[in-house]
């Protein structure tokens, strides 16, 4: 019993000391929705060269989109005449940042390691680009398909929904879990666990790179595991790679990637992550490491002040709520009224995670032509089409080129 009490007031420590920092990124967010438009955002990307590189990941660093919906966007900007290099700049800059990621972690690292964390997503994102333009032949890299540049803008509605309800039930389920390992961590883990590791900070590096390339991390749920992980002993430049290259790898984001930019340029980006990474975490270790960041955890654990556990109490109140909304969506599976509708179109595609998968499957397809209603079923991964004379082979495509896969289609009268 006693365990138990002292696990879940280590979960709750962590809990509320970022909920203020998370809910502050959930507004700024909401704001970035409201006031910058994709149109900008494409239209900047469009050419070859350093200066598109760059602004990919100009741009990249403060979006806050997660590993899963950074993809569905890389897609759309490639479609929209971006560069490969702009492409993969933007591809590995987005999901290590974020401004509820930035805040965040200068509310529970520190401003060194928050700035620092900001440089290297940009740098990476340069890098990246680069070695991607410069491997990719420029004939192969116009050959891609163009179409009108979107100019949708959102109301104050639909920007406060994305910030306070989307973008938290995007990174839930991430965020949750790594709140609850991170406390396991914390309240039972010895305090040098992982402090004795033979060959000391490049072998924990190497660790750290094998277990977060393949698997999906969050950029805000990596924060709780580093400084968990950091509390128990693991280099504070280890701890870093997760935060690096565990929000810009994982299986799901290589295997789009193939398709976006094609198989050679997907190693080429993996490579570039993963070698800023390790540089990243051996500069932070020889130049910047004072081992301030050990125990941090448990320098707060007696002052929590009043708002923050109000704090903590809104913000488990989004990521709770809005995870409860998505599964009873997902799972409504009732069609739409049908209208003056005469067939519908089943799509499985594979890829679809997030909110924001979702909105953009839907947006896509209500563009195409005869589509007079469209519902997205996360759950099951399946769309469906409502509407006449449906051009099949036009929807299939329409939705491989917002960066998914479809693996089968179903055409019926109703």
């Amino acid at each position: 019993m006693e365990i138990l009490q002292k696990y879940f007031q280590h979960v709750w420590l962590m809990v509320a000391e970022m909920a203020p920092y998370l809910l502050l990124g959930f507004a700024v967010a909401a704001l970035l929705q409201r006031f910058v438009k994709q149109s900008w955002v494409e239209a900047t990307l469009g050419r070859r060269g350093f200066r598109s590189i760059a602004y990919g990941s100009v741009v990249g660093v403060p979006m806050p989109l997660c590993s899963c919906g950074v993809i569905p966007v890389t897609a759309s900007i490639r479609n929209h005449g971006a560069s490969k290099g702009a492409a993969t700049s933007f591809l590995a800059s987005t999901p290590q940042t974020g401004v509820d990621s930035i805040i965040a972690t200068y509310g529970m690292l520190g401003p060194v390691v928050a700035v620092y964390r900001v440089i290297v997503a940009f740098i990476t994102g340069i890098l990246a680009g680069s070695v991607v333009e410069a491997f990719t032949d420029k004939k192969d890299d116009e050959a891609k398909p163009k179409r009108a540049q979107s100019a949708t803008s959102h109301n104050w509605k639909e920007s406060l929904h994305h910030g306070f309800i989307g973008l938290p039930g995007d990174i839930a389920n991430a965020l949750i879990i790594g709140f609850l390992i991170a406390g396991l961590i914390s309240a039972l883990a010895p305090a040098d666990l992982l402090s004795n590791i033979p060959g000391g900070v490049f072998s924990s590096i190497l660790i750290t790179t094998l277990v977060a390339t393949p698997f999906y991390i969050c950029s805000t749920g990596s924060i709780p595991l580093a400084l968990a992980l950091i509390d128990s002993g693991l280099p504070a430049s280890a701890a870093l790679v997760l935060l690096i290259a565990g929000p810009a790898t994982n299986i799901a984001t290589i295997t789009a990637m193939r398709v976006i930019i094609g198989g050679k340029e997907t190693l080429l980006y993996l490579a570039s992550v993963i070698l800023s990474a390790w540089v990243a975490a051996l500069a932070y270790h020889y130049f910047l490491d004072d081992g301030s960041l050990a125990g941090n955890l448990m320098i707060h654990e007696m002052s929590l002040e009043w708002w923050k556990h109000v704090s903590g109490v809104i913000l488990l109140a989004l990521l709770l709520w809005q995870n409860w909304i998505q599964r009873i969506l997902s799972g409504n599976t009732a069609p739409p009224p049908e209208g003056d509708s005469k067939e519908v179109l089943t799509l499985n595609v594979e890829g679809m995670t997030c909110d924001h998968c979702r909105a953009t499957v839907v947006e896509g397809l209500k563009g195409s032509n005869a589509a007079r209603n469209v519902t997205v079923d996360l759950k099951k991964g399946t769309a469906k089409v409502y509407g006449e004379k449906l051009d099949e082979t036009a929807i299939v495509e329409k939705v491989e080129s917002l960066g998914y896969t479809v693996s089968n289609s179903s055409l019926q009268n109703i």
